[in-house]
């Protein structure tokens, strides 16, 4: 029984796991959803896991691939849905700070490089 509300938003993909499940929540609903609800039917499992493993997947399918593989083997299972107060520094950090500082270096890099080519350019 679906009710149609997930365990957390868009920005909570974002926290949990970082850029590309929010990206793909906010830009792509349709196909998010569709995701969820597939995944729902074929692990027969509520929307809040199935709403974590797809964010999981979505960040990192080869490592989430490899987690569903071990769990299969024994391994304890992962709760894709918990908050990890630690990850969710390093992402609000990475969005906040290193991320822009990146754009920063490379739109001035590229500025420099159209406005003043240097002397390997040919000039007419």
């Amino acid at each position: 029984d679906d009710d149609g509300i997930y365990p957390y938003d868009a920005l909570g993909s974002a926290l949990r796991h970082g850029p590309s499940p929010f990206l793909t929540r906010t830009f792509n609903a349709d196909e998010y959803e569709q995701g969820i609800l597939k995944y729902m039917l074929s692990a027969k499992v509520g929307r809040a896991e199935a709403t974590g493993n797809i964010d999981a997947k979505l960040n990192n399918a080869m490592d989430w691939s490899y987690q569903k593989m071990a769990e299969k083997n024994g391994k304890p299972k992962v709760d894709y849905t918990r908050l990890d107060k630690k990850q969710a520094v390093l992402t609000v950090v990475w969005a906040l700070g290193i991320t822009p500082l990146a754009v920063n270096v490379v739109w001035n890099t590229a500025d420099q490089f159209i406005n003043s080519p240097g002397p390997s350019v040919i000039k007419h």
